[in-house]
């Protein structure tokens, strides 16, 4: 399925840094994260896989990359160790990061799957000591503004994505968006995560619009949420792999800063009727 270019974007998208080919940077949700590796077969893979989110360079997080060859086990949530160490890993990848220098070391499987699961743990982590969040859920742009459609599984938000792309409305993601707090509100950045749909995604950014849960209906039908409820859905769609002491704490209260600065609705809709589209503002 063809989706339209995400027009509205706030940023385009940057040329890769590399100055020789073991090396590459990335910008994802305003973190610069920059590696290299000799030989250059991960780094191959992450430009390949994220061509769109290229980047210059500059100061961030970076990473010294090797191979490892261990199989996929099940996952480690993300502990720092003195408040300063960043530990992540599953039995295909190990990533050790110091925070205070931003330097750190990264052994993967030379393979998507891998990277993949890496880049989502960090994200996840970067993003909720940044006051945001990283989300389950559908993301469109309507009228310069991001939509976001949040849902238990099955509740529909890859038919409302497929709905909206048929449609010609632009897609951020159909599965994993990404929120940072901005001046004035939050904003939602364009995604390299997605699910049934594949695509690439790329850099930008769309001031949050609103904040929806779905529901399949035989009509299409807008009505408000309580604060409760939207908290509960909130919290069990957000992608959080730390286990780190304070954790908890700070999550909640990136909810409640979230939950006074968005407009929060219910979207019954109709999957065969993407009339349900007109109901979003």
């Amino acid at each position: 399925m063809a989706l339209r270019t995400l027009s509205p974007l706030k940023k385009a998208p940057a040329a890769f840094s590399a100055a020789f080919s073991g090396r590459v940077g990335l910008e994802i949700v305003g973190f610069s994260l920059n590696f290299k590796s000799d030989p250059p077969g991960i780094i191959s893979i992450i430009k390949r896989r994220y061509g769109k989110f290229g980047s210059v360079g500059g100061s961030g997080f970076s990473f010294e990359v090797s191979e490892a060859c261990g199989r996929q086990t099940p996952f480690k949530p993300a502990v720092l160790s003195d408040g300063s160490r960043l530990e992540i890993e599953r039995g295909d990848f190990r990533a050790c990061l110091d925070m205070k220098t931003r330097t750190g070391t990264l052994r993967a499987a030379e393979n998507e799957q891998c990277l993949d699961a890496f880049l989502r743990s960090l994200i996840s982590f970067l993003l909720i000591r940044s006051g945001g969040f990283m989300l389950h859920s559908a993301g469109l742009v309507k009228n310069g503004k991001a939509y976001l459609f949040l849902g238990k599984s099955g509740a529909g938000k890859s038919t409302l994505s497929k709905l909206a792309a048929s449609a010609g409305v632009e897609i951020i993601s159909d599965e994993i968006n990404l929120v940072r707090p901005a001046k004035g509100g939050f904003r939602v950045y364009g995604s390299p995560f997605w699910g049934e749909m594949r695509a690439d995604g790329r850099q930008g950014s769309c001031p949050l619009g609103g904040i929806y849960l779905l529901k399949k209906a035989k009509v299409n039908r807008i009505s408000p949420v309580s604060g409760g409820e939207a908290l509960r859905l909130l919290l069990r769609c957000l992608v959080n792999f730390e286990k780190s002491p304070g954790t908890a704490e700070r999550v909640i209260k990136n909810a409640s800063r979230l939950l006074v600065k968005a407009k929060f609705f219910r979207l019954e809709f109709s999957k065969a009727d993407s009339g349900c589209l007109s109901l979003i503002q």
